[in-house]
Order: structure tokens, then sequence, then C-alpha cells
């Protein structure tokens, strides 16, 4: 039959196109491990909530992850914390969410001055981890933290998940 040239022709288009269809990701609020000892700042509120942002756009701007919204299980995502030693307790609300992906933030501040971030992606079918990209941020400041988001997303995850 002359049409069957087409189906290999239809299969190397539809092949790019499929790879490029966002993932939808739950991607949980930053969470903060102050272990500084340091009287608390204020304003950690609103810079977990600048960063978790930023991180957002980033993801969504790479065409890799379509965030899904988790403000309905906003108490049940209350409930996880500390998510990033909780053993999983977050993985039955990111599948809720229904979300394939799941991103989990924290920073870890060892003092006003260094802190580390990490950034972990988690297949929700699995419950396993997929990548985690980690790095040194200088200051405890909003411009730090989104420096930090930046330079993990753009130069760690984004060039680990190619």
């Amino acid at each position: 039959m002359p049409w069957r040239w087409l189906i290999p022709i239809l299969v190397l288009i539809a092949g790019p196109a499929a790879a490029q269809t966002p993932v939808p990701t739950a991607v949980f609020p930053f969470e903060l491990a102050d272990t500084s000892g340091e009287v608390a700042a204020p304003g950690h509120d609103a810079r977990i909530a600048l960063a978790t942002g930023e991180l957002v756009r980033k993801l969504e701007q790479s065409g890799r992850y379509r965030s899904v919204d988790l403000a309905p299980l906003a108490a049940k995502i209350a409930a996880t914390t500390p998510r990033y030693s909780c053993g999983g307790c977050w993985l039955d609300v990111a599948r809720e969410s229904g979300a394939e992906l799941a991103v989990l933030a924290s920073v870890h501040k060892v003092s006003t001055l260094i802190s580390t971030m990490d950034l972990r992606v988690a297949d929700l079918r699995s419950g396993q981890y997929v990548a985690h990209v980690q790095g040194q941020i200088r200051g405890d400041t909003d411009a730090a933290w989104l420096r930090g988001v930046d330079f993990l997303v753009d130069e760690r995850l984004l060039r680990q998940a190619k």
C-alpha cells in the first residue's frame, strides 16, 4: 500500500514533540533547616515563598515541567514537614495532586554566611529520586537564595536531566 511510507515519517515527527511535553510536577515549598544557633531572622517565610516561586518559574520556563496546583492540599503538605527527613511522608500528597514528579527543595543554614541548597526530584510511580542537585549559597538574603535557585536549576538540574 502506498501510504505505508507515511508511518515512519509520522513517528519521526511525533517523537520529538512528545518528548517536549511538560511533565506534571508537584513543586513543594522550600524548607529551612536552621542549625546556625543564631537568632531567627525575620523574613524567612517571605524568602521561602520567593524562592519557591522562582523555582516553579524556572522549571516551567524550561519546558520540561508543568507545576500542578498544590493549594488545595496545603493542610496535608504542612503535615509533611520536615520533608527532607520524613522518609517519604510527602509521597501520598504528591500523588494526590495528580503529578508524575515531585520536587523537594531545602536550605540548610549553617550560618548567616553559609547555607546548602538541595533540590531533589522524585518519580512518583516508583517513589525513587531521579535527580539530586546541591550547592552552597553565600548569604541569608533574598538575592542569595534566588541566585542559588537559578544556578541549581540552570547549571545543574537541567544539564543533569538531558
